[in-house]
Formats: C-alpha cells, structure tokens, sequence
C-alpha cells in the first residue's frame, strides 16, 4: 500500500509539473495583490505551485489536529475503561454479607 502511494505522490507531480510549463509562456503574467505584498507581473505556474503549497499545509496541518484530537480521546476512554475494569474486579472481590438474606419475621 505504501508504494501505491509513493506512486500516486509521483505521478501527481508530474502532472503538476507538465500543467505548470504548459501555463509558463510570455502572456502568463498576473498582477497578484496579497495583503502584504503586491507583484506586478507574477508567473500563473508560481501562482498556481504557491495556491497548491499553502492548501497541502492546510490539509496537513487539519490531518495532524484531527490525530492529536483522536489520539486524545482513545487516551481518555483507555483511561476511563481502567478505571470502570478495577471498580468491577473490586465489586467482584468484596465478600458478600449473609446477613442481608436472613428473614425477619418483624417479632
């Protein structure tokens, strides 16, 4: 599974590559006004490769909270499961008091 992906990561790429030199001729020039920042004549492929950079760090960085966030709830329910599994073995163990089934006739 692992080199599928390796795979797919390459051919992505080279597609990527091809699309970004077929878009690179002389009348591919962009004015790109960002906040900080104004570029008069910006390469569409540079735009492009940079929108594509930016959204994978998004990407990974959303796939890296969601782990953290569910690694931190397996944690939590392990923890709680411990806790449920010794209360049940004590409850299991305590000695059972025979003198709650005796009857009382109410004399």
């Amino acid at each position: 599974m692992k080199l599928v992906k390796i795979f797919g990561g390459i051919l992505t790429v080279l597609i990527l590559v091809y699309f970004l030199t077929q878009n690179a001729g002389e009348q591919s020039q962009v004015y790109v006004n960002l906040i900080f920042q104004e570029y008069e004549s910006a390469p569409v492929s540079m735009i492009m490769l940079g929108a594509l950079t930016v959204g994978v760090l998004i990407g990974f960085l959303a796939a890296v909270v969601s782990i953290l966030s569910a690694k931190n709830d397996i944690r939590a329910l392990q923890n709680k499961n411990r806790i449920l599994t010794e209360e049940l073995n004590d409850l299991r163990n305590v000695a059972i008091d025979e003198g709650i089934y005796d009857i009382e006739d109410g004399d």
